[in-house]
């Protein structure tokens, strides 16, 4: 596939793994395969309402970033997990090796994007381990006639 350097994220094809239909979408918009960033991943990701994410953590190198762009939620860091309350505005710094997890306490869908500073590789991030395994890349754009957006 060409790498697409402007597209818009109503474009991207969003992914959630078997079983997460209904609890998250992730939309991969910056890496390697969809824009030919060497070092660069960006992620929007949807976490539904009433919704959690299981916590888990990222190896050395792979600090992550979150920007709320929509929604509310509790951020649990570390272990045990210190409590924060995030909504549109907020950033988090998650170092690597830290673990956290996201529950979506309000009634609307929480909107983030994640940025991480190195390409992933198998075993950096079980959600695009995931997305790999089940597509074979790490990012597809909607094909008008057959794909419905997901989120």
């Amino acid at each position: 596939m060409a790498h697409k350097l402007v597209f818009n994220i109503k474009q991207v094809k969003g992914f959630s793994p078997p079983g997460d239909e209904d609890t998250f979408v992730s939309k991969l918009l910056v890496d390697q395969e969809s824009v030919g960033s060497e070092y660069l991943v960006v992620n929007h990701f949807t976490l539904k309402p009433g919704k959690q994410t299981e916590p888990g953590s990222h190896p050395e190198p792979y600090d992550e970033l979150y920007f709320v762009l929509h929604g509310r939620a509790v951020l649990r860091l570390g272990d045990p997990p210190e409590v924060f309350e995030i909504q549109p505005g907020t950033v988090a710094f998650i170092p690597a090796g830290t673990v956290h997890a996201l529950d979506n306490v309000g009634t609307e869908a929480l909107e983030i994007l994640t940025v991480m500073p190195h390409q992933l590789i198998e075993g950096a991030n079980s959600l695009y381990d995931a997305r790999l395994q089940a597509w074979g890349t790490s990012f597809r754009l909607l094909n008008q006639e057959s794909d419905h957006e997901q989120f």
